[in-house]
């Protein structure tokens, strides 16, 4: 089957993303292989981060794998495999359901992005729950793709 792409060349959908500071620090230090999620895309994806709660700003892009697909207990078990300690939380998270896990293939680094900037430039801006697609908002994209290091 062929890579889903975006409107924009041949590249990978692109998202943002909403993520906890621990949890992107985890990834940037090698110590978090994989995000897990109760739905999302189905191949390769580029995501921006958004640091919620505690920065409330975009820090960086992140290049995830084609995700593994699988019911809760697959999913957490694949969680304990790369993060000794995390299978209960996972399957809770799960919910009993299907899961998603991507591997983090790249992080890039942008220059920061705050709330109160994204709000400024674009009015209409709402910090993403979980995530949501960013090729629909071609503006905001082409934004965070100049703020790349």
């Amino acid at each position: 089957m062929r890579q889903q792409l975006s409107f924009m060349e041949d590249r990978p959908i692109c998202v943002l993303m909403s993520l906890r500071e621990e949890y992107y620090e985890a990834m940037l230090s090698g110590k978090k292989k994989y995000e897990y999620r109760t739905r999302y895309l189905k191949d390769v994806s580029d995501a921006y981060i958004y640091i919620s709660k505690t920065k409330k700003s975009i820090v960086a892009k992140i290049r995830f794998a084609k995700p593994i697909i699988g019911n809760a207990l697959d999913i957490a078990e694949l969680a304990e495999e790369n993060e000794k300690g995390s299978f209960d939380d996972i399957k809770e998270y799960l919910h009993n359901d299907i899961g998603y896990a991507m591997e983090v293939l790249s992080i890039t680094p942008i220059k920061e992005v705050t709330l109160k900037e994204l709000q400024e430039k674009f009015p209409d801006f709402v910090a993403p729950q979980s995530y949501y697609i960013l090729d629909k908002k071609p503006e905001l994209l082409e934004f965070l793709e100049s703020r790349i290091k």
